[in-house]
């Protein structure tokens, strides 16, 4: 667990892949009574939440990110030792989960999480593009967040179209 004054130790396979102007706000590990041999990492950036899963005693790693514009909100069940983390995703997208997690690490990271949920809607409100004139629309607006997911290159012309045809 991260707090103020202790250094945050990212895995060098997050280092690489970080933007330039991205801060690393939190790294926490699934318990090991939970999770023995491979333990998941769960990195919180100002940009996203990166969840990084080794497999084959280490030798291999599946990493996930999930950016804030796409999460609608946080449940936390708690336990009495551990708890779960699940994210609403918008675009009928399947819940990120993150558990065997211990209840301090969950209760740090959810806070930074929701922190982070809070900036992003109140500063993401209404996107602009510099070549595309027009009103602007709330970033509520499932449509809008697709066609803006399109034009960052986050999604492919199928996946558009796809979801596109979902949400009609």
């Amino acid at each position: 667990m991260n707090k103020e004054g202790r250094t945050i130790k990212v895995p060098n396979a997050i280092k690489k892949m970080l933007l330039a102007d991205e801060q690393v706000m939190a790294v926490v590990k699934q318990s090991r009574l939970k999770a023995a041999i491979t333990p998941d990492s769960i990195i919180v950036t100002n940009q996203r939440i990166i969840r990084c899963s080794p497999s084959a005693l280490g030798l291999r790693k599946e990493i996930e990110d999930y950016r804030y514009e796409d999460i609608a909100n946080l449940k936390i069940d708690k336990g009495i030792l551990f708890a779960t983390i699940t994210a609403r995703r918008r675009f009928m997208s399947q819940d990120l989960i993150l558990d065997k997690l211990l209840k301090g690490q969950a209760d740090y990271i959810s806070r930074v999480i929701q922190e982070n949920l809070g900036r992003m809607s109140s500063t993401t409100k209404f996107p602009v593009a510099a070549n595309q004139p027009g009103p602007l629309v709330p970033l509520e607006d499932p449509l809008q967040i697709l066609k803006l997911r399109f034009a960052r290159g986050e999604i492919t012309k199928q996946q558009f179209e796809e979801m596109k045809r979902a949400l009609e």
